[in-house]
């Protein structure tokens, strides 16, 4: 025991102390350096912002501009990865807001600086946060070269590296959707807004191969395309939108209900009534905002009886906005049968003023 105790107090207490002070003193050092770099840091970055602002204003010819990123690129430690990434972050910032030549000037000054090659490193790196990084710089500077490196992404097991990679090589290639099929189901919530993003920033087409989407047999295919014909307008398949309602997948029938209403198929009515009594609650919901939409005196017939007999508030409620969507003066006669409606219609009416 004796011997125990001297060997924490002679060995083990001190080496303590001594990784101790020497993390201390390591993080003490670290802020020092911070401090001292900060200003030379603020000087590079603004340099960058004033020499990117001169570029983009005087629009030099090729050969000035090539001698004043080289002159740049001289004066400013460009092997430093925090310099790079604050290159990167002011070029894609600028490119946002440019277009024309000015724009074609930020990928000219983002190649001539070795950046290019900086991203693509990055898209090699064995992190999955760094190829994230690369890739996004790629599209977001419209780096089409990059496609080529891209591309070998495009059927990545990760499927989130697989979703970033397609979304980039949808952008970069101005439409080709090769890969659509292996988009995953998982994460397409963030895949959708990211494709919706590209659609609209990219002004791309609308895909041909909608038309076979819409049978695939691959619920991620299924939402994109169902995505896809809601943002063209596309109604060409309507009858096979309005038979993925019978689809088992909740989040799949969430989007076709919706898809619906916003393509005003109102053909779809007789499906909607028709399934709705067997359908969850959360469906029954989407349902009746959509035909408050697309409802006609057949969708009345079926609330007249079905707002009597419900007892489930929220439920209830919702059906009573659908009919005063419909047809508000006939609502009025359910509300001089039943207090709780006539309260709901009150209700509804109120917060629509």
């Amino acid at each position: 025991m004796e011997h125990l105790i001297g060997y924490i107090k002679y060995f083990v207490l001190p080496f303590f102390i001594v990784l101790t002070l020497s993390l201390a003193a390591l993080l003490i050092l670290k802020r020092v350096f911070y401090q001292y770099s900060l200003p030379y840091k603020h000087m590079i970055i603004r340099k960058s912002e004033i020499f990117l602002t001169e570029i983009t204003l005087s629009k030099p010819d090729k050969n000035t501009l090539k001698y004043r990123i080289a002159k740049f690129k001289s004066e400013i430690p460009i092997h430093k990865t925090w310099c790079k990434n604050m290159l990167i972050e002011d070029l894609i910032r600028m490119k946002s807001n440019l277009k024309g030549p000015a724009a074609k000037n930020i990928l000219l000054i983002y190649k001539r600086l070795g950046l290019n090659n900086y991203s693509a490193s990055l898209i090699r790196d064995f992190r999955k946060y760094k190829k994230y990084e690369g890739i996004h710089h790629f599209q977001l500077l419209g780096y089409i070269p990059g496609i080529s490196l891209i591309k070998k992404y495009l059927f990545s097991s990760n499927k989130i590296i697989r979703s970033n990679a397609n979304i980039a090589y949808l952008a970069l290639s101005k439409g080709d959707w090769q890969a659509v099929e292996k988009l995953p189901l998982k994460v397409t919530i963030i895949t959708t807004i990211k494709v919706m993003d590209v659609l609209h920033s990219e002004k791309i087409p609308m895909p041909q191969e909608v038309d076979q989407w819409i049978y695939s047999k691959k619920k991620a295919v299924l939402k994109l395309a169902i995505m896809v014909m809601v943002f063209y307008n596309y109604r060409n398949k309507s009858a096979e939108i309005i038979n993925l309602l019978h689809h088992k997948h909740l989040g799949l029938k969430t989007d076709v209900i919706i898809a619906i209403r916003d393509l005003y198929l109102y053909e779809a009515e007789d499906v909607i009534l028709s399934l709705y009594p067997a359908e969850k609650l959360e469906i029954q919901f989407q349902m009746l905002k959509t035909l408050s939409i697309i409802g006609s005196q057949k969708t009345l017939d079926f609330l007249e009886i079905e707002i009597e007999k419900q007892e489930l508030k929220d439920l209830k409620l919702k059906m009573v906005y659908c009919y005063n969507c419909i047809d508000p003066k006939s609502l009025e006669i359910l509300g001089n049968r039943d207090a709780d409606t006539q309260k709901m219609i009150n209700h509804i009416r109120q917060v629509q003023i």
